[in-house]
C-alpha cells in the first residue's frame, strides 16, 4: 500500500502546480505519528527545492552618482 500526499503551490493564492507524493507504508511502518509527520515534511520541502526557483535582478540603482 501507499501513503498519498497531495502537493499544491500556490502563486498568489492560485494553484500553479500539484503534484502527489507516494510513499511506500514499509518505509513508515515503525515510525510514531511525529516521526511519520517529520519525514512527510522533508519530502515536501524536497519536492519544493527541486520544483522552485526565483529570478531576480536590479533594473536601477538610485541615488549613485559619479
Amino acid at each position: 500500500m501507499l501513503m498519498k500526499v497531495k502537493l499544491q503551490l500556490l502563486v498568489d493564492e492560485n494553484v500553479s502546480k500539484e503534484h502527489v507524493l507516494e510513499i511506500p507504508d514499509h518505509k513508515l511502518e515503525e515510525l510514531t505519528e511525529e516521526e511519520t509527520e517529520a519525514a512527510i515534511q522533508i519530502l515536501v520541502r524536497d519536492w519544493v527545492n527541486e520544483t522552485v526557483g526565483v529570478a531576480w535582478e536590479v533594473l536601477e540603482e538610485d541615488g549613485e552618482s559619479e
